[in-house]
């Protein structure tokens, strides 16, 4: 194929996967992809323990038998209950939810009548609880709310759910019209009626119906339906009830009927303003961007629908961070590229030079769009960093292919490439054996570079020499001349580097071990003591090694390695990309009503409307017992102190409401401070076991022990999980049944009775009036005044001539009880916090001492397991294994590549000087180290040895003359391009050092990266020339040897072709 056909293709390739582009998923962060299946179900007006007894253990029962399943998760809460199943990432989905519902069918039939049909939900992702809505608009009109709330609903809403990308619209902040009866209990039992009676005969004489199917002439089968709607209020109010000798009683004579909003469940507001407000749930992974754009599009086409007055407006837009920060990143990565194209022009100072490459870049970026999208990868936060530290390494290749071509006019070079990608990718790849929690962040970064790299290799050569052929032609063909003066120059600079590395050489050894010790060698991490190991004890462990000679002994052999682990890597942690935001969370114990709970909130959204900097603050009060303040900040202030003493000024306020509960968090970037800073040491212990009585005594028992330290203050024994809450008190009534059986009446008569005079809990039914449905509430004219004095202390009317008094039949107790009951694997778990007042290590020894007095005295089958975020040693044990493993794959590509086992030991050997370099700009700088430092270890695994590559792979092409001066030559020719290289891709990193190290994941990759690669060029361009060295008797190749060498190579490649 000529190079024109090649050029042509490339670009319509090229141009087809830019047409792909806005098909990718686009979010902030990654998602937590796990095959999972989530069961819901619910008993009406029970408790964490009858949902647990009756649902939760059978169910967990039925679905333990079901294959491929790694871990089962459930929760018990009041009135409902859930089980998350977690199965092997292999596992057929479709097949497992089949199994599942299977099972459901089965034991259903089994289980309590009360219980709700269990529903069964897939996701490739554990869903997030506090999942945050796209968009937030307010409504406000000429209405009541509820008729605003109607409106929307039949405008607004339509427009929005037809998007597939969709999930869930809600429309809150109006409560319904329901159709209240308002009945005299008096009346109503002087007529021997109950509310039950009254409910049936509404019910019976209202509504609609399908008795069943008749047969017309035609034979054609037609259902028939029976339409007994309301037409008005006078219909319901005339309905005979019952009759008294022989006279009709009707509903008026004994209840009021009256249309009233219903009683709020929840409320929410924006900014302390009380509005209709639609939310829009979007799906996980759609592009979130491009929705919100058409949902905007959607609401003003659907505004010309609504009555005139109507004001929609919006108020909140959570696409506009992940916007500015993909804005953010589109700019750095295109200043980037624009950075890396004025380095390249500047040093070639050649337009078409510069076309190849750039065109190479656009080529490259539009087939890696073809790519991801088939492999269906996300573009989020890392992806895009994968997509820029790519764009330095494709510059490489296509600066490596092309200088070859210039000089030596074939593509031999490619053999080398090839060889250099596949160890970056081999570094990549150690990602996906990771243990699934660091996988992440890093995998679709792993597999976005790698995909580059795969590209850049085709792009080299093929496009490249072809659009190189084109544009240089004849002069392609024809070689660099250098002038007298040039070369006599060149020859100077040779002669010096030729004498500094044979010194270095003549002191080899010396020079090996002073690079081992500026890496450092890891005797800092021995223990102070080993036990059961007396010869360690009484040296490494006696009192005066520890505390007189060791402090200098790990500083003189520890080396950069001491540095980086003790004053970075210790205090480093994992941080994420999110919009500043301050959460006020408050709880009340049970029994609160949902109006004190709304009066706490107010109070706070007063003080919140005099400060100055916040953006908006969203309030939502769920019950009486929850409720939660979101608080966002102007883009002047998310990374001011405002958000830290707003934390600091709340977290006062809320001291004067004592009786509640309170956590007042932040999350965001305004909440990272970068290094230093060490807050109070806490520690979570995770405790399990098989009988839940038991594990709350264990409990009782850790936090004695632990309280026994005077750094202690206290301990929380049920600390909230990530799905729990805290334990609480309910009232429990204990019916004595021989008392019942002595007064002439039974449990069911009792109960009816409390419930006439009770409180309803929400619509009892519903009717159509004037086609308009409505819920139906019966309630008793002082229902909501009825107190617990009232049941135990007053005569409760109930039934024909019939007096009682629960007090007489019961005992009415308030009980402690948990608000969600929380197991793993059909294990009860609870988990043990607290803060120790002091130095992080002392704490953790003295976790370590009391775990293990609670391990000798804890019965069989019950764990007590400390959460630890720090250093493990199965998990450093796993990750050295990786490291062999990344080590072993190097060495066998450039054994391949020259046909050597000695040469790869060289290459391999730049790695840990290139991770010096990663050592020391984080320790002398003190800057902040985090997830991109990580991907910047991943990165300079692969990286470093690049260079090395190409100048050993140079270096047994050169098949004559003096073994060390083609050593020095190979360095020195590929010097240029390699450097190129170097800076070319330290270049690109720079615009992602602006911000400062406040930056999530970008600072931490970029400031790791340059100062990897620029301590890597140490390696190559002295270590590495010290290694390859030979002793002068050995460097001199005869013509004889040479010829004798390629006849044997010869013979060993070609031993099909030999004559028997």
């Amino acid at each position: 194929m000529t190079p024109f056909r090649v050029l042509i293709s490339f670009i319509v390739v090229g141009i087809m996967g830019f047409a792909v582009i806005p098909l990718l998923s686009v979010d902030l962060n990654p998602r937590e992809r796990e095959p999972v299946l989530s069961i819901s179900y619910g008993i009406p007006r029970s408790s964490p323990e009858i949902i647990e007894k009756l649902a939760t253990s059978p169910l967990e029962g039925a679905f333990s038998q079901l294959s491929e399943l790694k871990k089962i998760n459930s929760i018990s809460n009041y009135d409902r209950g859930s089980i998350t199943l977690r199965f092997d990432k292999k596992a057929d989905m479709e097949l497992k939810r089949f199994e599942v519902l299977s099972l459901i069918r089965q034991i259903y039939p089994q289980l309590d009548s009360r219980l709700s049909y269990p529903t069964v939900s897939q996701s490739e992702q554990v869903r997030n609880t506090e999942k945050t809505p796209i968009l937030t608009y307010s409504v406000n009109g000429p209405f009541a709310a509820f008729e605003i709330k109607k409106i929307t609903e039949d405008v607004l809403k339509p427009a929005l759910t037809r998007f597939e990308e969709v999930e869930e619209v809600t429309v809150r902040g109006a409560t319904d019209l329901q159709l209240f009866i308002t009945f005299d209990i008096q009346k109503l039992q002087s007529y021997g009626l109950t509310r039950g009676q009254l409910s049936s005969q509404i019910n019976s004489a209202f509504g609609q119906n399908y008795p069943g199917a008749v047969l017309n002439n035609e034979g054609k089968m037609l259902f028939v339906k029976v339409d007994r709607s309301l037409q008005d209020m006078d219909q319901l109010e005339n309905l005979p009830i019952t009759q008294v000798d022989g006279k009709d009683i009707f509903l008026r004579d004994v209840a009021k009927l009256t249309l009233e909003e219903a009683e709020a469940s929840s409320y929410f507001r924006i900014n302390g303003n009380n509005s209709v407000t639609l939310t829009v749930f979007n799906r996980d992974g759609v592009n979130k961007v491009l929705l919100a754009k058409n949902l905007k599009t959607a609401i003003e086409n659907a505004k010309v629908l609504l009555p005139a007055g109507f004001d929609v407006r919006l108020e909140r837009d959570d696409t506009e961070f992940l916007e500015k920060e993909l804005d953010k990143i589109y700019k750095r990565s295109g200043l980037s590229i624009l950075i890396l194209i004025v380095f390249i022009f500047l040093i070639n100072r050649n337009l078409k030079y510069l076309s190849v490459l750039f065109l190479g870049i656009v080529i490259n970026l539009s087939l890696c769009a073809i790519v991801l999208y088939f492999l269906k990868v996300d573009i989020h936060l890392y992806s895009l960093a994968g997509l820029t530290i790519s764009f330095g390494l494709i510059v490489d290749n296509a600066i490596i292919m092309i200088d070859h071509l210039h000089k030596h006019k074939n593509r031999k070079v490619f053999v080398a490439l090839l060889a250099a990608s596949l160890t970056t990718i081999a570094a990549l790849m150690i990602v996906f054996f990771l243990p699934e929690e660091d996988q992440k962040n890093l995998t679709e970064f792993s597999i976005v570079v790698s995909v580059m790299l795969g590209i850049s290799l085709l792009i080299a050569l093929v496009f490249t020499p072809a659009f190189y052929e084109l544009l240089f032609k004849e002069s392609a063909k024809k070689g660099r001349k250098l002038t007298i003066p040039k070369l006599r120059k060149r020859v100077n600079y040779l002669r010096r580097f030729e004498n500094s590395i044979s010194w270095t050489a003549r002191y080899r050894k010396a020079f090996i071990i002073g690079l081992i010790l500026l890496f450092g060698l890891p005797i800092f991490y021995l223990p102070a003591s080993w036990e059961d190991q007396e010869w360690y004890n009484k040296s490494i462990g006696n009192t005066f090694y520890q505390e007189e000679i060791r402090p200098y002994v790990d500083k003189a052999l520890g080396g950069s390695l001491r540095m980086f682990v003790r004053g970075v890597f210790e205090k480093s942690s994992y941080r994420e990309a999110a919009k500043t935001r301050l959460y006020v969370s408050a709880r009340l114990p049970f029994g609160n009503t949902l109006d004190q709970m709304d009066f706490i909130m107010r109070e706070f959204e007063a003080y919140l409307k005099d400060v100055e900097g916040i953006d908006k603050f969203v309030t939502t009060v769920y019950s009486g017992q929850q409720g939660s303040i979101e608080i966002t900040f102007k883009e002047a202030y998310e990374t001011s102190a405002l958000p830290y003493q707003l934390k600091g000024k709340l977290s006062v306020k809320s001291t004067d409401w004592s009786g509640a509960q309170w956590n007042i968090y932040g999350v965001g970037q305004g909440f990272y401070t970068g290094g230093g800073g060490e807050g109070i040491p806490s520690f979570r212990v995770t405790m399990k076991g098989y009988n839940f009585d038991e594990l709350e005594r264990q409990a009782e028992i850790l936090a004695e022990k632990l309280l026994k330290h005077k750094r202690i203050q206290e301990v929380n024994t049920n600390e909230r999980l990530s799905w729990g809450e805290q334990k609480t008190e309910e009232y429990v009534l204990r019916l004595d049944q021989n008392q019942i059986a002595l007064g002439k009446t039974n449990q069911y008569q009792l109960i009816n009775t409390m419930l006439d005079l009770s409180k309803p809990q929400g619509a009892t039914g519903g009717l159509t009036l004037e086609d308009k449905n409505y819920g139906l509430v019966i309630r008793e004219a002082n229902s909501d005044d009825f107190s617990k004095f009232d049941l135990e202390q007053k005569g409760l009317i109930g039934g024909e001539n019939r007096i009682y008094k629960i007090s007489d039949f019961g005992t009415l107790t308030k009980e402690t009880t948990t608000n969600a009951l929380n197991k793993e694997d059909r294990q009860y778990i609870r988990a043990v916090a607290f803060e120790y007042m002091g130095s992080a290590k002392f704490g953790n020894e003295y976790l370590n001492e009391v775990l293990e007095e609670m391990e000798q005295i804890m019965p069989i089958g019950y764990t007590a397991d400390k959460q630890t975020w720090s250093f493990s040693y199965e998990k450093a044990k796993r990750q050295y294994a990786l490291i062999g493993l990344l080590i072993v794959g190097i060495f066998m590509i450039c054994a391949v590549l020259f046909e050597n086992l000695k040469q790869p030991l060289y290459i391999i050997a730049i790695i840990p000087i290139s991770f010096i370099g990663l050592f020391l700009i984080f320790s002398l700088f003190d800057f902040y180290f985090d997830q991109g430092g990580y991907a910047a270890f991943v990165m300079l695994g692969g990286l470093a040895v690049n260079a090395g590559i190409f100048i050993v792979n140079d270096l047994n092409n050169r098949s004559t003359g003096n073994y060390n001066r083609n050593v020095l030559k190979s360095v020195a020719g590929k010097a240029i391009p390699i450097l190129l290289t170097i800076m070319s891709t330290c270049f690109g990193l720079i615009p992602f050092l602006i911000e400062g190290q406040n930056e999530i994941f970008w600072f931490s990759l970029a400031i790791g990266t340059i100062g990897g690669l620029v301590f890597s060029m140490v390696g190559v361009f002295w270590a590495l020339p010290v290694f390859l060295w030979k002793k002068e008797k050995l460097a001199v190749v005869t013509e004889g040897e040479l010829k004798e060498k390629k006849v044997r190579r010869k013979r060993n490649w070609k031993f099909w072709k030999r004559k028997k």
